[in-house]
């Protein structure tokens, strides 16, 4: 065997030995690390899955309602030494006040803070769209207990008959955001609510503000999807915060093309081939929040009140919780409801008021002879809101026609 033989053999040998000695160290100094890297890695993967865990979306949902029972059952401690009575009395009392007495129904703002966590987003790292539906849940929950406590303590539940969604703009994942929950209007059954998710911009510098003031933006207003027909028209609903109190508002161009193209005349041509492309749909500016938070998503929801099976008037809950067009009218509402009690409310609400609109339906003699209907307590309190109601309903009334008119559209 050659020289050079001998030292390739030789280099290669102990090459190899340094290699086989490198790796076992490296195993023998990692191996220790191991379990507690994963114990760690495991942690923080249960921790940001925390709100998806079992029964986590249940102990979410019915948080407030384990609040406001713990309140209640603070204010029977501060009053364990009196009275039986004198302490059901107050925790009555407690849950009274909860009530918006005096306030208007159209201008109430209800608002839940969230935050888009890593189990609520997708792929593409921002909120994914099942988790839309999820949030829904929490802010109807809230909002239920914000503005209707008193028809629950009587027995009452709000059924969900149909929701839609427009999709304007990602919320991205770890960003805050809020659901602005809002009283659109009702009919003799349905009432609607508008669902709002915005965001609110990182503050700025003071210099970048100001030149932000002083040089016009050169990017184009975000605009919807010009294929989203249907859901134009819903972004046009209005727009509020605290602060600014909802105002009226006529119909739209974009909720009047809507209802054409519900409602087409006779000789219009409604094949989608006889119509030029660029004007199918009215693109539609999504403007801002009056705050000047971003709007990403806007949810209309067709809802009904319901004891057992039996259809409740929304005017009717509206009004027992102090709701009214004017602070007086719902004061008076509220008043009357109390005055009832709540066993007696109870009775109306499983249809008793059926009774009392045909009693007040016994109409007086007028002057001239003609027959004048009255109106029952609950429809007084609402007296002055009809413009109003009407002008907006006929912006969001098409979600629920579009999703009846779905059902007549056969499978073949």
């Amino acid at each position: 065997m050659s020289a050079v033989n001998i030292f390739k053999r030789t280099s290669f040998s102990a090459l190899a030995r340094i290699l086989q000695d490198s790796l076992s160290l490296t195993v023998k100094l990692s191996f220790p690390l191991l379990p507690r890297l994963a114990k760690i890695a495991a942690y923080i993967l249960v921790i940001l899955n925390l709100r998806s865990l079992p029964f986590g979306w249940h102990i979410k949902l019915f948080w407030p309602v384990f609040r406001l029972r713990w309140y209640a059952w603070c204010v029977r401690m501060r009053t364990l030494s009196l009275s039986s009575a004198t302490r059901n009395a107050a925790a009555s009392k407690f849950l009274d006040n909860l009530s918006p007495v005096g306030q208007n129904p159209l201008d109430k703002l209800i608002v839940l803070k969230g935050w888009a966590g890593p189990d609520d987003c997708d792929y593409n790292w921002h909120l994914s769209n099942s988790s839309y539906p999820k949030v829904l849940d929490y802010a109807r929950m809230n909002s239920a207990l914000t503005a209707f406590p008193y028809y629950l303590r009587a027995g009452g539940w709000i059924a969900l008959a149909g929701t839609h969604f427009h999709f304007i703009r990602e919320i991205p994942i770890f960003a805050r955001y809020e659901v602005r929950s809002q009283l659109i209007g009702w009919d003799s059954k349905w009432f609607y609510i508008v669902h709002r998710f915005v965001t609110h911009r990182k503050p700025t510098s003071r210099s970048a503000k100001s030149k932000n003031d002083e040089t016009p933006s050169a990017t184009p207003p975000r605009v919807s999807n010009s294929n989203t027909s249907t859901t134009s028209a819903h972004s046009d609903t209005c727009h509020s915060h605290p602060s600014t109190p909802l105002t009226d508002l006529s119909p739209s161009p974009s909720s009047t093309n809507l209802q054409i193209a519900l409602h087409p005349p006779p000789n219009a041509t409604t094949t989608a081939t006889a119509m030029p492309t660029s004007t199918r749909v009215p693109v539609v500016v999504v403007e801002p929040e009056p705050d000047g938070a971003t709007l990403h998503c806007v949810s209309v929801n067709v809802m009904v009140f319901k004891v057992g099976r039996i259809t409740v008037p929304p005017a009717l809950v509206l009004a027992s919780e102090g709701f009214g067009a004017t602070p007086e009218q719902g004061i008076a509402a509220r008043e009357r409801a109390l005055a009832l009690g709540l066993d007696k409310m109870r009775e109306l609400y499983r249809g008793g008021w059926r009774a009392e609109v045909s009693s007040e339906q016994g109409s007086s003699s007028g002057a001239d002879g003609e027959q004048k209907q009255q109106s029952v307590w609950w429809d007084e309190a609402m007296r002055g809101l009809e413009g109003r109601i009407e002008r907006r309903m006929q912006k969001v009334v098409g979600v629920r026609e579009g999703l009846e008119g779905a059902l007549e559209i056969k499978v073949l």
